[in-house]
């Protein structure tokens, strides 16, 4: 008999994603096989709604309390609080069912941050994959998935290029047009920049020669991540579609600032040729844990010293491998 088992994750794209080998070892590694249920934020639906794992999702806009009573009336055999705040929290004490919690490492974190005492923090999906120990369940040694729906095409004007992504939610994340552009200049071969409605004007700044196509604001997300399946290589910051590009396997440039791979959110088992570039005067430590502080300042934030000729070494090396098709 199938285990039914909800899935606590409320955001974002990125931690959603990185979900998904849990979804894979419950499914596999339960005798009878699992049917699953998450719960997410309603502006995250899109990001699962499509995974095949995954037979039912309850989203809610600003409070718990607007899918607490479906939920009560599923009869979950297990959680997993892949969240672990106080909206998760009362998820697990009002359906009072066996729950299993991640543990998020905020101390360490906090203690590297502020003091600069690094301690250990496993990669996050690995503490994702931890919950699961109690009911006899392990890693596979698989990555991570992400299905887009038959269909889903984007026509782009080349056939072999990289994917720039330009985008991600704090400004520590993510260079200004000026250091865009530079590394831009440092990728050869064709360039496809994909971003949302807050890049679109640091796009135009960009698109400066034929090779060079833009599809900001101009894209959902499963077009984005078709954009991103398809590409050669794919460049970004710390951001979700970064984690998508892992789910795909890709060969990825990863570009790290205020946050550091360190925090346990680098790319899990991309391709085997990847690279994660830190920058260079900075230290190891991280400015933040989300990437919206800077002990530097906004304008001399960390990911603008990153260094370029790492980039396009990387960027040469990568696309050598990749047969032209």
């Amino acid at each position: 008999m199938k285990a039914k088992i909800l899935i606590i994750r409320f955001s974002a794209i990125g931690d959603i994603v990185l979900t998904s080998p849990v979804l894979r070892i419950l499914q596999n590694g339960l005798e009878g096989g699992a049917e699953l249920h998450m719960v997410v934020r309603k502006r995250y639906v899109p990001v699962i709604e499509h995974h095949s794992r995954v037979s039912k999702i309850f989203s809610f806009e600003n409070t718990v309390q607007e899918v607490m009573e479906p939920l009560s009336l599923e009869g979950y055999d297990y959680i997993i609080d892949l969240q672990n705040n106080l909206r998760s929290n009362l998820i697990k004490k009002r359906l009072g069912v066996l729950a299993f919690t991640v543990e998020k490492k905020n101390l360490a974190k906090f203690v590297w941050i502020k003091l600069g005492w690094k301690l250990e923090i496993p990669h996050i999906v690995q503490r994702y994959i931890d919950t699961l120990k109690t009911l006899g369940l392990s890693d596979d040694g698989k990555g991570l998935e992400f299905d887009i729906p038959l269909g889903v095409h984007v026509d782009l004007p080349f056939k072999d290029y990289t994917a720039v992504v330009i985008g991600a939610n704090h400004f520590g994340k993510r260079p200004d047009a000026t250091h865009w552009s530079s590394i831009i200049h440092r990728i050869p071969g064709n360039i496809v920049i994909v971003g949302g409605r807050e890049e679109e004007m640091m796009s135009t700044a960009l698109v400066s020669e034929s090779r060079v196509f833009s599809v900001v604001n101009r894209l959902n997300l499963m077009e984005s991540a078709w954009v991103v399946k398809h590409a050669q290589l794919v460049v970004a910051g710390d951001t979700g579609l970064m984690h998508v590009a892992a789910a795909f396997g890709k060969n990825i440039i990863s570009l790290w600032g205020c946050t550091r791979p360190g925090l346990g959110m680098y790319p899990w088992r991309p391709g085997n040729h990847s690279v994660m570039i830190e920058p260079v005067g900075r230290g190891d430590r991280p400015c933040s844990k989300l990437g919206d502080v800077c002990k530097h300042g906004q304008l001399s934030r960390c990911i603008h010293e990153i260094d370029l000729n790492s980039v396009e070494r990387s960027a040469k090396h990568i696309l050598s491998l990749v047969p032209v098709e």
